[in-house]
């Protein structure tokens, strides 16, 4: 249908934002994957971003393995990092501000090469554009701190549809 508009009037139309409020969207949850390295510094220490979530979603971290050969495999018991000495950490920050100290595991060590895992809410938890970054101190100079991460991303629900409205 066609509208007549005339100089000086005024029209009021819907916005992109006004629309999605009042359309139904279900929920999503989905698993992903997250790779990542570090160059560490010649005193074995570096600082990167890892993942940044999508605004309007939420990011529960629930495993993370961490190398030191970059994206090759190698023997986690050859080159380890114990982590129970001072001077020696890996930290996850939630854009910049600490999460926690990591705790990554190959057997009873607290060491890198290990992984860290988390059950459902335990772990670090980002939502909205915040970022997922990971920080080293102290391990092997001039390497590749590899990173694997897994989590849950999570949209809720919202729109007329669903009860939430607008």
């Amino acid at each position: 249908m066609q509208q007549r508009i005339i100089h000086g009037a005024t029209v009021d139309f819907v916005t992109p934002d006004e629309i999605a409020r009042i359309l139904p969207q279900p929920p999503q949850r989905t698993r992903i994957r997250v790779p990542g390295t570090v160059q560490l510094d010649a005193t074995g220490a570096g600082r990167d971003d890892l993942y940044k979530v999508p605004v309007g979603y939420g990011f529960e971290l629930r495993r993370v393995v961490l190398t030191l050969t970059g994206n090759i495999q190698a023997d986690p018991n050859t080159g380890n990092v114990l982590l129970n000495a001072a001077g020696k950490f890996v930290a996850y920050l939630r854009s910049g501000s600490l999460i926690e100290y990591g705790q990554p595991q190959y057997g009873a060590a607290v060491q890198v090469p290990g992984v860290q895992h988390w059950g459902s809410e335990e772990g670090p938890y980002l939502r909205n554009g915040e970022v997922l970054q990971v920080q080293a101190a102290g391990l092997t100079a001039n390497v590749v701190l590899g990173i694997y991460a897994e989590g849950i991303l999570e949209r809720p629900g919202y729109g007329e549809g669903n009860g939430h409205g607008a």
